[in-house]
């Protein structure tokens, strides 16, 4: 069920990716009704759904999996520094259209009980990750020992931060990244290679 309704001739499943491939065209602001019910090829006033809990079920697929791909870019690389480098280059440039979901959800969480466990539950992930790689890093001697958990928190914080600047534009990629940097280097020891400024250098002129 999703809540207490469920849509009229509509499969849960099919419901759910429905909304999912809506929030990839369009962000959770463009999930109406209207939409939903072409989507799902039903006139709209036979489409009878809770469209928080549906909305929610969407971001919650669309955060896992995107979770799940980051890890596995993430682990790829052979040493915690590595990987913390990886993770935050991602983190810290990650597709707009990333960016602008999760800050959608964060703002319609507020009238949305649903979506509000969901995006905490992805905040949650993304802090587990960064803490873990952090902890495997103090072991090996790759980082100076520290809280894992506060200066997770402390990074993924930030990284929110830097992300929302981006999608309107305000400061450089170099100027976000280097508050991370300064962080991570106070925090964790952690000095950044010729890689960072590759991986955010302006494209060539055409």
């Amino acid at each position: 069920m999703l809540g207490s309704k469920r849509g009229e001739g509509v499969d849960h499943d099919d419901a759910v990716r429905a909304v999912v491939e809506i929030l990839g065209d369009g962000g959770l602001l463009a999930v109406t009704p209207e939409r939903f019910a072409a989507a799902v090829g039903l006139p709209p006033r036979r489409v009878q759904v809770d469209p928080d809990a549906l909305t929610a079920e969407a971001f919650r697929r669309l955060s896992v999996a995107e979770l799940a791909e980051v890890r596995r870019k993430v682990l790829a690389n052979p040493s915690p520094a590595e990987q913390l480098r990886a993770l935050l280059v991602w983190l810290a440039t990650p597709p707009q259209d990333s960016d602008a979901v999760r800050l959608e959800a964060w703002a319609l969480s507020r009238r949305n009980p649903a979506l509000r466990a969901a995006v905490r539950e992805n905040e949650e992930a993304w802090h587990s990750l960064v803490a873990a790689v952090i902890r495997r890093g103090a072991r090996t001697g790759e980082f100076l020992q520290a809280d894992a958990d506060e200066v997770a928190a402390q990074v993924i914080s930030l990284i929110d931060g830097i992300n929302a600047y981006q999608l309107i534009g305000y400061r450089s990629d170099f100027d976000r990244m280097r508050l991370l940097t300064r962080v991570l280097h106070a925090e964790l020891g952690l000095a950044w290679g010729p890689q960072l400024a590759d991986a955010l250098a302006p494209e060539p002129p055409a």
